[in-house]
Formats: C-alpha cells, structure tokens, sequence
C-alpha cells in the first residue's frame, strides 16, 4: 500500500465533495477520487457545440440546504445565491402561459388571467404548504432513524416526528395524512381547473419516475420538491461545483482525478482496509465513502464472493430504471417566449393529463415517447448573441426496444423538437445539438441504468434508501459508507447524502 488516510471519498460530484470537505474541517486525512477528468459529476458543465455549454445533467439548484452552505462556508468560496425561488413558466399550447413566481401575489395574477377560481386556489394551496414545511424539512433533513435495530434514540425520534405531525394541528395533519398517498392527478385536480397549470406544477412529482401523474403517492413527491425548494444558486451547478472545489481544497482534501476506483479491498475479516485503482495502484484507510450508486458500489467495486446473499439482494431490488434523457441546443439567437417575459430560466411543458400519460405509457413497453414532457432550463453559456438551452426529456427508457441506434437517437431528438415547436417558433435558430440517452447517462455519470437519482423516489425507497441495512449510510460491510443519490435523502442537487453521509461516519 502507498499512502494511509483516514477517509477515501469515491466520486467528486456535489455529494462526494461535501462529504470530503465535512470529514476534512473535522481534521480528517481525506483523499477524493474522481474518474473524470472534471470534477462535478452530474452537475458538471459540458461543452457540446463551439462556445455551448450545458448547465450539468441536472440544472435546478433550489434545493440545496441552508445549513450545507453555512457549515462548508460556500459562500466565502464565491457561492453566491438569488435569495428566492427561480420562477418556472408553466407552457401551454397556442401560446398560454402561467408563470408561478417566488411572490405569491404575482403568480396570482399570472393565474387570474386564466381561472379567477384557481388564483384563489392557489393561494390556498401555498397556505397548505407553508404548514407542513418545517415537517417535511425536518425528515429530510435529518439522518433517518435505525428502523431495524430501534434503540432508545432511534425510537425517540420517530416519537418527536409524530409529535411534528401533531403539531401541524388536527386540520392540517388530516389532510396530509390524506392527500400524501394521492397521484398529484387527483391532488391537483381537486384544487385547479386549467388543465396546463395542473400539468407543469405536476413535473417535480414525476420527473426521473418510472410513473405517471396517476400513480399512487407522487403526490408525496410534489409536497416534498414544494416544501424543499427555496433559492436557486446564480450560474447554476458549475458555480457550486466550483465553491465546493476551493472548500474542499482549503479545508485539507487532496483530489486526484483521473483516477478511477478498480477495488474497494477488504481484510480477511471483510473489514475495508483501502481501494485498488485502476492503475494498480492503492492507496490504504480503514474507511471509504462511496458517492457511487448502491448497484455501483457493491456490485463493480466490491468481490462479488465478499458480499453476502441479503445485501446482493436488496440491492439488486433497489428499482433504479432510467427513464430521463437530455438533449442540449445551441441557438444562433437567445430562446424567447414572444410575447412572454424574457428573464425566464425554467419553463415546464405538460399541457394536460391526458398527453402527460400519452407520454408516459410507450416507457412501458420500452418506447420512447412521440410528445415527450420537458423541463427547459435557459441558463447554459452560450456567446453573446447566441442561446444554450439544457432540456431534460421525459420519458425514455435505459431499455429501449431495438436498442439506441443512431436512427433511434436521430428520432427522439426530432420529437424533442416537433414538441417544442408548439411552444416556441425555435426551429430555424438551432445550429448544434447533443442527445445523451440513458445509457449515455450511463455511460458518462456512471448511473445505474441511466437513472438521475440513482434509484426511484418512491414511499418505499425513501426512509430505508436504498435498503434498510444501508438506510443509515453505514453498510454491512465494516468501514463501509454510502454518501451519494442512493441514499436518505435521494437525488438532485441538495448536497445532503455527502452532509449526512459525513455526519454518520464522524459519529461513528
């Protein structure tokens, strides 16, 4: 063995810095490893057209903590945020659009023009979840309690959330209890009338989702995104990766890119004792964190005969099927709304329930769809003049029936833009283009099956992510951590799998 450290972290997205630069201000010894030759992960920029440059794989920043921030000190690092909610224009058909705003007041407007009736709703709708905010913050903000074992200390924090639950009052309590269980279909349709309001506010609940608005529970996921969402980061993912970067570095970790894990080794006794690279070289620690999917970890870095049947199991059931592509187009010209507001960065396609499950149900049958639903961001770089425009496209599967020929690649792409084209009069500015598809998502992010989260947002993945021996990032396998997307509390841009993952090696 070469050097000793007292944490190896694998993966130098958002969640392996974190964590990296948690355990290093602690006064750990930290090597980062990145198989890329950039650090950033699924939230690093890349350059797909002369002077184009996507915002990352995943663009939405609002999400991100509070306390993350403070606690690495992002903001002496030139992390700089909005200091409110991104607005998100909801786009329908023959030029209808609703912006909803971080002011309460304007969205209501934006509404009013469409339905007096739902610019009333709305405002009830946010009333509803101002509520149940600090509840959901305080379960997705924390690490979750032993379920399997259920100490004293566990059992006391499941009693102080069902105190939380208590406190949102009996009003209040019994509608969430009610509506958590819901498809955001019947959710929203009970408050809204507009058929392409309901469908773009939907988006959150099922992006990334092998489902459709009228699945069970992915009213969950909306109230989740809702209460979550707060300030956005100004230039996007690039500048939080470069923020978490210079923590990182001051704070003592030592980053090696170019360096790929071959081997998580471990001792006779199944205990970690370092990493093998892909060089043969290896390096030695007594702990490693691994930012990597479950399925990666456990199944590509780890001895399949050291794993034992239980944990081969569980994982192997973590449902982490890819459904999510990303195309990117350069623009000779900025994207423009016509006669919309131009300051827009995000926008949501949807249009109504009944094509957002036309959509959805070709996925099934490993197709992809011939009108997907696209979340738009329009802050990629681009040169002065010019527009970049990252779209996420749902839905695609990782399985595609026939494979991803380039036939089948050229097609989706036409249909991305065919759809687009009812929105936006887009078609004769566009000079250059990328289509990543779920196993080129695969490929380049090294995501299991193509999937954004590394694993479905679902009632049963989410307290027990990935798997209720792994749920507390501690795995079975002594010195072994999990601080990535697979675990508690899932994927996007929110840095707290690398913050809680840190948290739960220091405590142990």
């Amino acid at each position: 063995m070469s050097k000793k450290y007292d944490t190896i972290v694998i993966g130098g997205g958002h969640n392996g810095l974190t964590a990296a630069t948690v355990l290093a201000k602690k006064g750990q010894k930290v090597v980062l490893l990145e198989r890329r030759s950039v650090l950033g992960g699924i939230g690093a920029g890349e350059e797909f057209h002369p002077g184009h440059w996507s915002a990352g794989l995943l663009h939405e920043t609002g999400s991100i903590r509070q306390h993350a921030i403070n606690e690495l000190d992002l903001k002496k690092h030139g992390l700089v945020t909005t200091g409110e909610r991104a607005s998100v224009a909801m786009l329908g058909k023959k030029g209808k659009c609703i912006t909803l705003y971080n002011d309460e007041s304007r969205t209501v407007e934006s509404i009013r023009k469409y339905s007096e009736k739902d610019a009333e709703a709305y405002k009830a709708y946010r009333s509803f979840i101002n509520k149940i905010t600090p509840l959901i913050r305080d379960i997705m903000d924390q690490a979750p309690p032993d379920l399997v074992k259920m100490g004293n200390k566990d059992l006391w924090q499941l009693v102080k959330k069902g105190l939380g639950l208590k406190k949102l009052g009996k009003a209040t309590m019994m509608e969430f209890l009610k509506v958590a269980p819901m498809s955001v279909q019947d959710f929203l349709d009970e408050r809204f009338e507009t058929e392409f309001l309901k469908a773009g506010m939907a988006g959150p609940a099922i992006y990334g989702s092998f489902t459709s608005p009228r699945s069970a529970y992915t009213t969950l996921n909306l109230l989740i995104w809702e209460c979550l969402s707060t300030e956005e980061i100004v230039g996007g993912p690039q500048n939080l990766i470069a923020s978490l970067q210079k923590a990182a570095e001051q704070a003592g970790v030592e980053i090696k890119l170019n360096n790929s894990v071959k081997r998580i080794l471990l001792d006779q006794d199944r205990k970690v004792k370092g990493v093998q690279l892909g060089n043969g070289e290896e390096i030695e620690s007594n702990v490693v964190a691994s930012s990597c999917s479950p399925s990666e970890t456990f199944f590509n870095l780890i001895e399949p005969n050291q794993i034992e049947y239980s944990l081969e199991h569980g994982i192997e059931h973590f449902r982490s099927r890819g459904t999510t592509a990303k195309l990117m187009l350069a623009l000779d010209k900025p994207f423009t709304l016509d006669e919309f507001e131009n300051e827009l960065q995000f926008l949501r396609t949807g249009n109504s329930w009944l094509e957002m499950e036309k959509a959805y149900d070709p996925v099934k049958y490993r197709n992809f769809s011939n009108e997907p639903i696209l979340d738009i961001y329009l802050g990629g770089k681009a040169p002065e003049g010019h527009g970049s425009l990252s779209i996420l496209v749902h839905y695609a599967p990782y399985e595609l029936e026939g494979g991803w020929t380039d036939q089948a690649k050229k097609q989706l792409e036409e249909n991305v833009i065919e759809t687009l084209v009812q929105y936006s009069s887009i078609k004769g500015s566009i000079i250059g283009s990328e289509l990543l598809t779920p196993v080129d998502l695969a490929e380049r992010y090294n995501l299991p099956f193509g999937h954004i989260f590394h694993g479905e947002h679902a009632v049963d993945q989410m307290l027990t992510r990935p798997i209720p021996s792994c749920m507390q990032y501690k795995t079975p396998i002594n010195g072994l951590y999990l601080c990535g997307s697979g675990s508690h509390p899932g994927g996007g841009i929110t840095c707290m799998p690398g913050y809680l993952g840190a948290k739960a090696i220091l405590k142990n």
